[in-house]
């Protein structure tokens, strides 16, 4: 009898280690330095880069408001015009404008664009044009804006306004069924982006062959302009003018804002990649994330100038969350710890000992064999670059926690992404790992 309670114990023991490994960060070392600034009197810096499951801000926002909350808010962090861009993004911003613009994200094959910038994303036009970003949260102020903007608009003039009443109320979007001819070289998503329609729109219109459209060939397609009220005009007052300078430019207030309303109109065209809100406070947290869907490590790797203008903003930390895009697709071990390791070291050019985690994506209904094979690649390219390592998979319940949360009403029928409860409670798993260094 005595003996079989001590197996039970030794099983239950060797189930808690199991357990406790599998909540906690790898190589943990690494991440000394940035719990060392959390603790002092300066602002942090930490960016979190992903894919879809990133881009809705639905992991992110519960992260950043737990480090805001415990270490204070030196800011909103970087935040992208999704709506403007035709995606999905944060729910705790609205963005607007009066006008349309060409808009890819870095996953998309086009050549409008020669660059990607800092968010991962581009809108582009030639337009005297309002670009609207509002804050839900009237808390949620901001006196410094750093703007990454293309670099033939150094020198170009640009006007910020107050509003009375949003811009939202003064546009409304119509749109025109035309039938179009592909001319040569043109991309499925550069259609979508000519005519200010979606690429869900079109496969909606003319079936999935026009994901590969051909030279020639006639597709029908939604036109979409806007309808602007300049009544508008008469309820905004202007802040100052300011000039564009380089591919980023800094904007300090002389007091603080919710809403950011920019007009711009410069001679070379708009081209913007991302805007970044902070605060001039001298301690807290910023907590910057880019999140782009369908994105693999290889995208984030694509454009120099996203990395340049990401290494801008000084990160103390770096987290990456990916992996679900490449589960999806066809890859060899040895290209995915290739583009796993330059994009670590395109990170620590500047700064070797800069602490990034790497995060493992969860169980997925589509390729579940794949995905696990996904985590033991990352796993492995932690410890070859010496970086931090959360693995995600096994913290979720490993195989089968999608088909559980589709039965908790916590996962989207597609088999891969989660609904706002799933994303949480993946949030809630991986601030646990990150707060126990901070005690």
């Amino acid at each position: 009898m005595k003996m079989k309670w001590t197996s039970i114990l030794s099983g239950i023991a060797l189930l808690l280690v199991i357990v406790i490994k599998s909540q906690s960060i790898e190589n943990k070392e690494v991440l000394k330095p940035f719990v060392e600034k959390l603790n002092q009197d300066k602002v942090t810096q930490i960016l979190f880069l992903g894919d879809s499951h990133i881009q809705a801000d639905w992991i992110t926002s519960f992260l950043r408001n737990k480090f805001q909350e415990k270490f204070g808010n030196a800011g909103r962090g970087l935040v992208f015009p999704y709506a403007v861009a035709n995606s999905n993004g944060p729910d705790d911003f609205t963005s607007a404008t009066n006008q349309t613009w060409q808009n890819f994200r870095l996953v998309y094959e086009q050549d409008v664009f020669q660059q990607m910038g800092a968010s991962g994303f581009v809108i582009g036009n030639q337009k005297e044009s309002f670009l609207e970003i509002k804050f839900k949260n009237p808390d949620e102020f901001f006196d410094k804006i750093l703007i990454f903007n293309d670099e033939k608009m150094n020198g170009e003039k640009f006007q910020l306004y107050k509003e009375n009443q949003t811009l939202s109320n003064f546009v409304s979007k119509s749109a025109e069924r035309i039938k179009y001819t592909v001319s040569s070289g043109e991309t499925f998503p550069e259609l979508a982006s000519k005519f200010y329609t979606t690429t869900t729109k079109l496969v909606q219109l003319n079936g999935a062959g026009i994901k590969n459209p051909m030279e020639g060939n006639s597709y029908q397609i939604d036109k979409i302009s806007f309808n602007y009220n300049p009544e508008f005009e008469n309820s905004i007052e202007k802040i100052a003018d300011y000039q564009f300078s380089g591919n980023k430019t800094l904007v300090q207030l002389s007091e603080p804002q919710n809403t950011f309303l920019m007009k711009t109109n410069a001679s070379s065209g708009n081209t913007f990649y991302g805007f970044q809100f902070l605060k001039n406070v001298n301690k807290g947290v910023v907590f910057n994330t880019v999140g782009v869907n369908g994105a693999k490590y290889a995208d984030f790797l694509k454009f120099p100038l996203q990395m340049e203008q990401l290494k801008s903003i000084n990160p103390d930390f770096v987290v990456i969350a990916l992996g679900t895009n490449e589960s999806l697709s066809t890859i060899t071990k040895e290209e995915f710890q290739k583009n796993v390791s330059d994009l670590v070291s395109k990170f620590k050019e500047q700064n070797p000992d800069l602490p990034i985690l790497l995060i493992s994506p969860t169980d997925n209904q589509l390729k579940p064999h794949q995905i696990k094979e996904i985590v033991s690649w990352i796993k492995e390219s932690a410890l070859q670059n010496n970086v931090s390592f959360f693995n995600l998979y096994e913290a979720t319940g490993e195989r089968g926690y999608f088909k559980k949360s589709l039965n908790r009403k916590e996962a989207n029928a597609d088999g891969v992404h989660f609904l706002r409860p799933g994303y949480e409670f993946q949030a809630q798993k991986i601030w646990n790992a990150l707060s126990d260094n901070f005690k």
